[in-house]
């Protein structure tokens, strides 16, 4: 680790806090413990903490409090915030192991970035923490430290070494971010990680003993029948199966869902027991990983939704609109029925905006979709083609009649002025209407034979509707499009 320039801290925050506490000045050097750290309120709470559970403590909060305490003193423990080794280098850990080469070393960091805790562990700590640290657990730790016995010779080293692999593992597991966890040979939950109760809710003493079904949405049970209780092992053991999982309070939505599912990424593998015989081999549970995907898989929503919608109104956006032409056309084939595709157009809608501006027209946009959308069923799709230009789809219908009645249900609909500001607009609609398979049964002919209806209503008076007739696009669309439309408004007294 680099050295880094001295934290500068004043006398007064010193003077003002005690350097050591013991309620027994009897108690023996092995109980004594060094706590070192750069910050005097976190290392105060500590010292107290130590205090009031019988162990003799001091404290150091700067690189010459540290030599002259271990010169001083014969330690049992020392307890070493990282970030004092930040601040003043290797040199410090080098003081620690040629004065107190003996005692044991708990270290604390502020953070669990996994290679501060390899390089903790490779100093020769005996544990590690992540602050804000569980009193009770460093406690344990502390008493666990004090009740070993020094190591000697080789048979000690090895110890160590294996004690130094097992906390590494531990706290690898434990930080994980990923949900670590074994099944027993039933499939239930004989052990898992913290990762669980802070994805899902639950406590460990609700899912021990329990079958891992008791997480699995119910529409994923035949899915992960055979992949959360992995028997398999190698090339052929489950990987990256995605899979729902449900949270324990129902109610409760996930950060990145607008469900309280959670959506999952699933690694496991079978377990065995090694016998003599390789045909032996027992199945003692499954081992797996599940990682949180639900933030990736909203992501991926909400670009699929902002892919196929229109930003404005959120509507189905062309390409959505054709995709559920085309597939009404499949269905309207094989049940041998009618379907119905409407072109609409605002009357007048460009003088609105050059009048009262595009904030207004935009506004206009949004309210006229949700009235319009009134006016339909659900099973029709509403689309926002271009500026104020929309499509519908009507599926199953019997009759032409069909679509006269809904075409003047959403022309009595914009008879009512829209009320905006200091103003209220009455705009008309102009609504060509085409039908398969009368008309036609492709769905860019469709369209486009909607829209020259659409444009002849615009060349006769504008605000009605009419079916489409082959004479139309013979008339010539281009003298439509250059006629000017109108609007009315009333302004507010």
């Amino acid at each position: 680790m680099k050295t880094k320039n001295k934290i500068p801290i004043s006398e007064n925050s010193v003077q003002k806090m005690p350097v050591s506490r013991s309620i027994d000045e009897n108690i023996s050097e092995e109980m004594r413990v060094l706590i070192i750290c750069n910050e005097h309120r976190f290392g105060r709470s500590l010292l107290e903490l130590l205090f009031i559970t019988g162990y003799k403590s001091h404290i150091a909060l700067t690189d010459l409090e540290v030599v002259n305490l271990l010169q001083q003193y014969r330690f049992g423990l020392v307890i070493l915030d990282l970030r004092m080794i930040e601040i003043y280098g290797q040199g410090m850990m080098d003081k620690i192991k040629s004065r107190q080469g003996s005692a044991k070393l708990i270290m604390l960091s502020h953070d669990s970035i996994f290679d501060k805790a390899v390089w903790a562990l490779r100093q020769g700590a005996d544990d590690f923490f992540k602050t804000p640290y569980s009193p009770d657990e460093l406690l344990l730790s502390i008493k666990k430290q004090f009740s070993q016995k020094p190591l000697h010779g080789e048979s000690g080293r090895t110890h160590a070494q294996l004690l130094n692999s097992e906390l590494l593992h531990r706290y690898m597991v434990d930080n994980s971010p990923d949900i670590v966890y074994l099944l027993d040979e039933d499939g239930k939950f004989s052990f898992f990680n913290r990762q669980l109760e802070k994805l899902l809710g639950f406590s460990g003493k609700e899912l021990l003993g329990k079958h891992y079904s008791t997480l699995i949405h119910p529409g994923d049970l035949e899915k992960s029948r055979f992949v959360f209780s992995e028997r398999r092992t190698g090339l052929r053991a489950t990987k990256n199966v995605e899979l729902r999982l449900i949270h324990k309070n129902k109610n409760t939505l996930h950060s990145f869902s607008n469900q309280s599912d959670v959506d999952v990424e699933l690694h496991s593998t079978g377990v065995y027991k090694n016998c003599k015989k390789k045909e032996e081999k027992v199945f003692l549970g499954t081992y797996g990983v599940v990682r949180d995907i639900s933030q990736r898989k909203a992501t991926e929503k909400q670009f699929h939704h902002q892919l196929y919608h229109d930003v404005l109104t959120n509507l189905p956006n062309r390409s959505l609109f054709l995709d559920r032409l085309r597939l009404a056309l499949c269905q309207r084939r094989r049940n041998k029925n009618s379907l119905a595709v409407m072109f609409l157009d605002i009357d007048g809608f460009k003088e609105i905006n050059d009048s009262f501006g595009h904030a207004c027209g935009d506004t206009l946009l949004q309210t006229f979709s949700v009235r319009l959308k009134s006016c339909l069923r659900g099973s029709d799709t509403l689309a926002r083609i271009s500026g104020d230009e929309f499509t519908i789809l009507i599926p199953e219908i019997e009759s032409p009649e069909d679509t006269t009645k809904i075409a003047k249900k959403i022309i009595d609909e914009f008879k009512i002025p829209f009320k905006m500001d200091h103003i209220e607009i009455t705009i008309g609609v102009s609504i060509g209407i085409a039908i398969s398979p009368a008309d036609s049964d492709s769905d860019e002919e469709l369209i486009q034979k909607a829209d020259w209806a659409m444009y002849y209503v615009k060349h006769h008076g504008k605000n009605g509707f009419i079916h489409f007739e082959d004479r139309m696009h013979k008339t010539g669309n281009q003298q439509f499009m250059n006629d000017g439309d109108e609007f009315n408004f009333i302004a507010k007294s």
